[in-house]
C-alpha cells in the first residue's frame, strides 16, 4: 500500500488548523503519496515559511495549488482531483486532523480489494478519539453500507470519483456529499462505513458562515431534487421540497438569528437562475436507486469484508 493516498484539503483563512491538519498526515506514513492544498484566496496573506516546521515526510509531498478568487468547495476539490495522482483521495477539512492510521489502511484494503465499494466513510471524532456529539454517516458501531459521507473525513476510489464527474459544481456546498454518493450509488458502487475513530472533525467557527450554510442546506435539496428525480416524482415531491425548505428556515433559529425570509427568498432567486443549467446537467436515477437508498437509510445492512 505504499504511496497511494493523495490527500485533498482547502483552505482560506484557517491556517492555524490546516497546519495542524498537514502535520497530522505524517501518521499515515509509506500510504501518503502526495498532498494537495488549495490556496483558497485567504483574506490574510500567509507568511512564506507558514509551513516550515511540518514533518519531512509531509513537507516534501505537499503541493500548494492557489486560487487567487475564493472558491466553493465543489469547484475546490475538483480542480484539487485534476491535479492528484494516487489511486485514492482522502478528503479532510482544514480543521480535520489524522488522529491514527488503522482505520485509513483499513478502508484503503477495501478499496483495493472489493471492486463493488467506491468510497469509505468514516465518522467524526473528538481529538479523544470519540464519537463527536453531532451528525455521522451511520448510526451504528460496526461495518455497514451507508448512504454517503462527510469530506471532513472520506476516502474515494480516484478512478470511481473520475467516473462521476466529481462533485456537482451548481450545489457550490452543503450535502453535495449526499449528491456525489446517489451517483455513485446509482452507478453501481457502494458506499462503507468504517466506525474506527481514526479522524477528528471539531468545526472551527473562524471564516465559518452560518446563514449562508442554512440557504445552502434548504437550496440544496431544490436543486437535488431537479438534478436527479424521475419526472413523474418530481412532479409530486417538488412543491412539498419547497415548503420543507422554507420550514428549515424558519426554524434553524440558531444559524438564522430569525432572519429567515430574506434567506428564503435569495434560495428561491438562486433556484430561478440556475434552473436552466440544472436541467441541462439533469439525469435521474434509477427507481432501483432511489429505493436502495431508502433502504440502506431504514436499515444500514452490515459490510462484510472480503476473505
Amino acid at each position: 500500500m505504499a504511496r497511494e493516498i493523495s490527500a485533498l484539503i482547502i483552505c482560506g483563512d484557517r491556517l492555524a488548523e490546516v497546519t495542524r491538519c498537514l502535520a497530522s498526515l505524517e501518521l499515515l506514513g509509506d500510504s501518503l503519496h502526495e498532498v494537495l492544498l488549495l490556496k483558497n484566496a485567504p483574506k490574510t496573506p500567509w507568511s512564506p515559511d507558514c509551513f516550515s516546521a511540518l514533518p519531512g515526510c509531509v513537507s516534501e509531498r505537499l503541493k500548494i495549488i492557489e486560487s487567487t478568487t475564493q472558491v466553493f468547495p465543489t469547484k475546490g476539490r475538483n480542480w484539487l482531483a485534476e491535479h492528484a495522482t494516487g489511486s485514492a483521495y482522502l478528503f479532510l477539512d482544514d480543521d480535520s486532523l489524522v488522529l491514527e492510521n488503522a482505520g485509513i489502511a483499513k478502508g484503503l484494503r477495501i478499496l483495493q480489494t472489493d471492486g463493488s465499494v467506491g468510497s469509505i466513510a468514516y465518522p467524526q471524532s473528538t481529538e479523544e478519539g470519540k464519537l463527536a456529539p453531532y451528525a455521522q454517516p451511520a448510526p451504528r458501531d460496526h461495518a455497514c453500507l451507508t448512504c454517503g459521507f462527510m469530506t471532513c473525513a472520506a476516502l474515494v476510489r480516484a478512478d470511481v470519483y473520475h467516473k462521476l464527474g466529481g462533485f456537482q459544481e451548481l450545489l457550490q456546498m452543503a450535502h453535495e456529499e449526499n449528491e456525489f454518493c446517489k451517483r455513485q450509488w446509482d452507478l453501481g458502487f457502494s458506499v462503507v462505513y468504517l466506525p474506527d475513530t481514526c479522524i477528528c472533525h471539531n468545526p472551527s467557527p473562524n471564516a465559518r458562515n452560518s446563514s449562508q450554510r442554512a440557504k445552502l442546506n434548504a437550496r440544496n435539496g431544490w436543486y437535488q431534487a431537479v438534478l436527479h428525480e424521475p419526472l413523474p416524482l418530481l412532479a409530486f415531491t417538488f412543491l412539498p421540497r419547497l415548503l420543507q425548505g422554507a420550514r428549515y428556515l424558519r426554524q434553524a433559529n440558531g444559524w438564522t438569528e430569525g432572519k429567515w425570509l430574506p434567506l428564503l427568498s435569495e434560495g428561491l432567486q438562486n433556484l430561478a437562475t440556475d434552473l436552466p443549467a440544472l436541467w441541462r446537467a439533469r439525469k435521474p436515477l434509477h427507481w432501483a436507486s432511489l429505493r436502495r437508498w431508502q433502504q440502506i437509510k431504514q436499515g444500514y445492512p452490515r459490510y462484510q469484508t472480503p476473505a
